[in-house]
């Protein structure tokens, strides 16, 4: 197994399934602050993680940003591995969902923008989000989302929705799949945000009920609440007692929580963060019965191809260094030369300059090719030291 060197590959991660929404808040912070311009980073209502080619000890690297307790530094094949499963919807709640990958594209553009990939993660960004629109291309049925999962996590405390009043709170992204979800399964829906302008959007291309943001005694009226925001759901004390006597299930798909903490614990158990909803079994989505084996599958192939070519690169760099430092060599010997014997024939000078130079690659021959049979970096490390490289 290939050891990985300076500047190998290095993926930072904190994930629901081991470390708090507030550490992977304050890990996020301490990624914008230390890694920014260097890294791409991707930040999700479940995941902070970064990547990037760390010029020193890898391992330095986790110590340098904080790792908190429960995230993990993975290093070479491992974070390449990862940040394709990533991809492919392999890690997510909802098995091949569609949010992560468009999360990680406008990351990859982002990190572009900041000069934060160079050639080694541009390739492996390149591949994993090649990869990931393969596998959803296999995908049988209608896309489902962590709106959908959320919904299941209110059908599965209430039973059918049909006829019964669903409010979403936001009209973002999730917000709008939230909306679609209830609609879909016969619920009379309204939306509330906080811009007056958003919620209108959405209720005309849904058709459903605008509400205020703080819906006050009417809380109590909806089966069920979904709220996605990207801040604090501001309601009275009204809104609140009316949750505490009600039946209402709320499910708070917001990171960090936009619930406030009184009307999450008059809630208790009928309080769902998203962290609560990651934590529970992956969703198989829309994926058909043994397509997890042929999702590794192409993972396992993704990153071998991935690793094969990092590994092609180093050698031909490596290959590439080894004949200029021979041509440097026997230029700098060939000039001392003519000084020596500045009346030399130009036939004299090019019969000579054409040995040197078939001499030189006779002597490269064996170095080179041991570099093109080179599978795990061994050969390269004792070429590069052998020839100060």
């Amino acid at each position: 197994m290939r050891q990985p060197p300076a500047g190998a590959i290095v993926a930072l991660i904190t994930h629901v399934r081991h470390v708090p929404a507030i550490e992977r808040e304050r890990f996020a912070t301490r990624l914008g602050d230390q890694l920014s311009g260097s890294a791409l980073m991707l930040e999700t209502c479940h995941r902070v993680e970064a990547y990037t080619v760390w010029p020193e000890e890898p391992s330095r690297l986790a110590r340098a940003v904080s790792l908190p307790a429960g995230g993990r530094a993975l290093i070479g094949a491992d974070a390449v591995r990862h940040a394709i499963a990533v991809a492919v919807g392999r890690d997510s709640v909802v098995i091949g969902e569609d949010q992560v990958l468009h999360q990680l594209r406008s990351s990859v553009d982002a990190a572009r923008a900041a000069g934060g990939l160079d050639g080694a993660l541009e390739r492996l960004f390149a591949s994993a989000l090649q990869a990931g629109r393969r596998a959803r291309s296999w995908r049988q049925d209608p896309v489902r989302s962590l709106a959908d999962v959320a919904l299941s996590a209110i059908e599965q405390r209430t039973g059918s929705l049909r006829g019964r009043e669903v409010l979403v709170v936001g009209a973002g992204p999730m917000g709008r799949l939230a909306v679609k979800a209830a609609v879909g399964a016969g619920a009379s829906v309204s939306v509330a945000n906080r811009s007056a302008a958003g919620a209108r959007s959405v209720a005309s291309a849904n058709g459903v009920r605008i509400e205020p943001f703080d819906p006050g005694r009417r809380s109590a009226s909806f089966a069920g609440v979904i709220v996605a925001l990207g801040g604090s759901w501001a309601i009275g004390s009204d809104a609140i007692e009316a949750l505490a006597a009600s039946s209402t299930i709320v499910v708070d798909l917001s990171v960090p929580v936009a619930v406030p903490d009184r009307a999450a614990a008059v809630l208790g158990p009928r309080f769902v963060s998203a962290d609560e909803l990651a934590l529970a079994e992956h969703d198989p989505g829309t994926f058909p019965d043994g397509s997890l084996v042929r999702l590794d599958g192409l993972i396992d192939r993704t990153t071998r191809d991935f690793v094969d070519w990092l590994n092609g690169r180093d050698g031909r760099a490596a290959a590439d260094a080894l004949i200029q430092r021979a041509d440097r060599e026997r230029e700098a010997e060939l000039a001392a030369l003519w000084r020596r014997l500045p009346d030399l024939e130009p036939e004299a000078r090019d019969a000579i300059e054409g040995m040197t130079r078939h001499l030189a690659r006779r002597l490269l021959r064996e170095p080179l090719e041991r570099l093109g049979r080179d599978s795990d970096g061994g050969e390269e490390r004792v070429i590069r030291d052998i020839f100060a490289l």
